[in-house]
């Protein structure tokens, strides 16, 4: 009688057998993977726009009022440009409370310009 060989490696059934419970647990993981995802997007924007809501409490606390909602931009000749779109949105006004005074101080901007909307 010979005595039984010693087995090296794996046969081809245990290696599909392998991969297989790879792919389901791979299967189980990126539903659980993509609501965290979805979930972290939705805490980031809740979060910016509680920064943009009291962004909008500070300027009115610092001006009285809330900004406006657009501006007409005078351009450098004093007659207002509607072509070139040269307007101020409610965002530029923002800036200096939402930590970006660098940006809004680079704006060259009529700041007392009369609203139009």
């Amino acid at each position: 009688m010979q005595p039984a060989r010693s087995r090296r490696g794996f046969t081809l059934i245990e290696l599909l057998v392998v991969i297989a419970i790879i792919a389901v647990l791979l299967g189980l993981l990126l539903p659980a993977i993509q609501k965290v995802r979805s979930s972290s997007a939705k805490t980031s924007c809740l979060n910016n726009m509680k920064q943009l809501g009291t962004a909008m409490h500070g300027y009115h606390t610092s001006a009285c009022r809330f900004p406006p909602g657009t501006v007409a931009n005078v351009s450098q000749f004093g007659i207002a440009n509607y072509n070139v779109g040269n307007w101020m949105g409610v965002l530029a006004y923002l800036l200096p409370y939402i930590e970006q005074g660098n940006l809004h101080s680079q704006l060259v901007v009529d700041w007392n310009t009369t609203p139009t909307g």
